[in-house]
């Protein structure tokens, strides 16, 4: 009886210490362009400390109403940037759009590297 009083606190904690470990951060920013290999993205860590992992989805729209969708993802050391390149062959839907028209980065999620 003794030992379960003592499992569940530490099971409590070690719970608290690995949500702590693993939040959502907000330091992340991404911009994409397109290009003639696909689309270009910049990817910024602006923390001070820690790497992220960065993930985000872009969305096309096009001219005749085609929706292009990409997932993306890079690890990004604190105060840094990275190019991310999302190839064409990436891009699901490209072969129906006749033109694009907006571009959007979308649901950018940064988490804590481990």
């Amino acid at each position: 009886m003794k030992a379960l009083r003592l499992i569940v606190p530490l099971a409590a904690l070690l719970l608290v210490l690995f949500a702590l470990r693993s939040r959502l951060q907000t330091n992340a920013k991404v911009i994409c362009r397109g290009t003639a290999l696909g689309l270009e993205c910049d990817v910024s860590n602006q923390t001070g400390s820690g790497t992220l992992n960065v993930f985000w989805d872009v969305r096309l729209q096009c001219r005749n109403g085609t929706v292009v969708r990409a997932k993306a993802s890079q690890r990004v050391p604190p105060n840094a940037k990275f190019v991310h390149l999302i190839p064409l062959s990436e891009l699901k839907g490209l072969d129906k759009c006749d033109a694009g028209q907006s571009l959007f980065v979308e649901n950018v999620v940064a988490r804590n590297s481990r």
